[in-house]
């Protein structure tokens, strides 16, 4: 399975950037395997920025220093999904002793996939969101893969922060030659179609990288064009 992928990150109408992406590739054993993640500062709230940009990071740590081994040496899809967890209840702690220690209440959402071989597994929390698009034309299909947790599409009921454990939804599957994953904060998908999403990145119109930060980037200015304030985050990843 050969795959190419790309991320784009706009601040949108904000001063800063609450968002945090991570894109990380290496090959194992001649075989590619991809670390793609977004995590959304929760901005109510105190360190959105730090809280997004702690978990992208300990997440991007946990892929270099234990996914990589569990690949390399085939331990099954149940361990790479605890080991997984094991990372995001990790960073959770961190955070809560942290957020007691200044007084403070930090938190963000975290979306993130691991691809290897012909499996991908997915960890989820908040409202970001993961997408597979299939086919061509009008042939082509989109699947969401996660469900927002969040009442109202306004308050959040889970997500990594200085708040007790609220278990993280851990997904896995089997890859679809010709297909695109992409990981969006609310920012990017809030004034976007899910057919249009489609539409941009049916996976027979895309040739290369350069066309997928390209589609990214249309849909960001397009989102911002539409109204949309918040940061904008994103990563496809496409293979055949």
């Amino acid at each position: 399975m050969r795959f190419i992928s790309d991320a784009y990150w706009d601040k949108g109408m904000r001063k800063g950037n609450q968002d945090s992406v991570s894109l990380q590739e290496v090959r194992i054993k001649g075989k590619m395997a991809v670390f793609a993640l977004v995590c959304d500062g929760i901005g109510g709230l105190d360190c959105g920025e730090a809280a997004s940009g702690f978990v992208a990071e300990k997440m991007t740590e946990w892929f270099y220093k234990e996914a990589i081994m569990m690949l390399k040496h085939r331990k099954s899809g149940k361990k790479i999904e605890k080991s997984g967890l094991r990372a995001l209840y990790g960073c959770n702690v961190e955070m809560q002793r942290f957020g007691e220690e200044k007084g403070i209440k930090m938190g963000t959402t975290v979306t993130a996939l691991l691809f290897s071989g012909r499996r991908y597994f997915l960890w989820h929390s908040g409202d970001s969101r993961a997408y597979r698009i299939t086919g061509r034309g009008f042939g082509g299909k989109i699947k969401r893969l996660t469900t927002d947790h969040a009442q109202n599409h306004v308050m959040l009921l889970r997500c990594i922060g200085s708040y007790s454990w609220k278990r993280p939804d851990v997904k896995r599957g089997y890859l679809i030659k010709k297909s695109v994953f992409l990981i969006c904060s609310d920012g990017f998908r809030n004034r976007l179609r899910e057919e249009r999403i489609k539409e941009a990145m049916l996976p027979g119109t895309i040739e290369g990288r350069e066309q997928i930060y390209k589609r990214l980037k249309e849909m960001t200015e397009y989102v911002k064009k539409q109204g949309e304030r918040d940061n904008i985050s994103a990563v496809a990843v496409w293979m055949e």
